[in-house]
Order: structure tokens, then sequence, then C-alpha cells
């Protein structure tokens, strides 16, 4: 009997070579969940369900950002293209109102020509190409880039700038510490003899005064007795 192997899917049995290579799934399994590409990034995937047309990546990523126009983007990007196209439907708008002027002048250059006034037509009067739009928006988004990463530069200046200064300050405090450090251990230092000396001359004049007390006269200090 031949040996019979479990579908990744079902988790049915069946031959070997009635799975399908790499992923060893059944033909009812391939049939229900076919290799589709992601609707955003094209890469193919296995798609769980007919309404599945995204991979998991890119379903994490909407999940988290959102589409715009059915574009996946982050959010920066996101309010960037938004302000393009608030710009571009300004400009359509303008742009209507002179494709509707040259249309007119078109219109009066053709009747012209039919009377034989030109033999020829000059390219002043052609209507904007539909592309036109999207080399707008691609300049726009350049532009916008540009002006992204002027911010970013200058921002990144000013940081640096900061952590300039705040190292500088820094370097100024431990100084300020350290001199302080020597201030009080020489003040500590000048404290402490100062207070031994009293403490000596203390005792000095306690022996003294015990000497006057017994009727002996004192000792000068240093003075040699003579044998």
């Amino acid at each position: 009997m031949a040996a019979l192997y479990a579908c990744t899917k079902c988790h049915q049995r069946f031959p070997f070579e009635a799975l399908s290579q790499g992923q060893q799934l059944c033909k009812e399994c391939r049939i229900a969940h076919p290799i589709v590409k992601c609707t955003y990034c094209r890469t193919e995937f296995q798609q769980e369900s007919k309404t599945n047309t995204i991979c998991k990546k890119c379903a994490h990523n909407v999940k988290l950002y959102g589409t715009v126009d059915g574009k996946l983007l982050c959010w920066l990007c996101t309010l960037s293209y938004k302000r393009v196209l608030q710009k571009t439907k300004e400009q359509r708008k303008h742009l209507s109102s002179s494709s509707r002027a040259s249309l007119q002048e078109k219109e009066q250059y053709g009747r012209l020509s039919s009377s034989g006034h030109y033999n020829s037509f000059s390219p002043d009067l052609a209507l904007d190409s539909p592309g036109t739009d999207h080399f707008v928006i691609i300049a726009q988004l350049k532009e916008e880039v540009a002006s992204l990463k002027k911010m970013l530069h200058q921002k990144d200046q000013m940081i640096l700038e900061k952590e300039k200064k705040i190292t500088e300050l820094k370097a100024d405090l431990q100084y300020q510490e350290s001199q302080m450090r020597v201030k009080m251990n020489q003040m500590e230092k000048t404290h402490k003899e100062v207070t031994e000396q009293l403490q000596a001359k203390n005792r000095e004049l306690l022996k003294q005064a015990a000497a006057l007390s017994k009727g002996k006269k004192p000792e000068k200090p240093g003075a040699i007795t003579s044998p």
C-alpha cells in the first residue's frame, strides 16, 4: 500500500503526487485557497478567502496607517499626498477654465483654417494631455520631500546646537563643582590647623595656671635648666 501524506491545510491524507510542491496542498485546498498577488505590494500569497486581496504584511500596514485613494502610505506621506491632491484640484479648476478658452480659440482657428486663412496648426492652441496631472503631482511630491528634508536638516542643526550648549554647561558645572571642592578642602584644612594651634596654646596655658597655683614659677617653653 502506498504511503499517504497529510495536506497542510485540511490535514486529510493523500498520495504524495496528489499534493502540490512546496506547500503540500491537496487539489480542493488549492482551488479554495489559490495563490494570488497582493493588491498593494504585488507579492504572491495564499488567499484565505475570496475577499482577502492583500497579504498579511500589507494588511498589518493598512491597520496601522490606513489608505489614501487606494495607496498604502505612512502618516507623513499621507499628509503630503493630501496636500498635493488639494493643490491638484485647485490647479485642475484653473486648467479647466484655461482649456475652455483654448477650445474656443481652437474652434475659431478651425473656422479660419476651413476658410483658407491659415495653413498650419499652432502648437500653443493644443490642449494639455491627461498625463500632465501626474507630472504635476510628481513635481509637487518632490517639492514636498525637498521641503521636509530641509526642515529635518534645520531641526538636526538645532538639536546639535542644543546638545553642544548642554555639553558646555555640563563642563562648566563640573569645573565649578571641582573648584568648590578644592576651596572647601582648603577651608577645612585651615580650620583644622587653627583648631590644633588653639588647642595647643590652651594646653600650655593650663600648664602655666597649674604651676602658678602651686607657687612654682612656670618655666618658659624651650628654656634649658642648668645642672
